[in-house]
């Protein structure tokens, strides 16, 4: 499995736009890809910054996403709501254990 965490700032003033988006319009886009499994997009309260975390089957089904139009769809899609100087940071991780639950 692959993890891909994106940390990035959002305007105060989108706190409840952004979950809106990313459940309507980032999670569909994803789900037509094959190997994903999960997202959650993750809010310090009362703060600018999130992370938007995604988990891929494999790494190929992930770099396959992120060579793909729709990364940046995505991305371009949340454009008005990020912080100055907050576009996304991606990292990507390899999960080497987990819990089966």
């Amino acid at each position: 499995m692959i993890v891909r965490m994106s940390y990035w700032k959002c305007k105060k003033k989108y706190w409840s736009e952004d979950k809106d988006l990313f459940e309507k319009g980032a999670v569909p886009i994803m789900e037509n890809h094959g190997g994903f499994i999960r997202a959650m997009l993750l809010a310090e309260q009362n703060s600018v910054n999130r992370i938007a975390f995604t988990v891929w089957k494999d790494d190929s089904s992930y770099c396959a996403f992120a060579e793909h139009s729709d990364l940046k769809r995505i991305t371009k899609m949340f454009a008005h709501m990020y912080a100055e100087g907050g576009e996304p940071k991606p990292y990507e991780y390899i999960v080497k254990a987990h819990s089966s639950k």
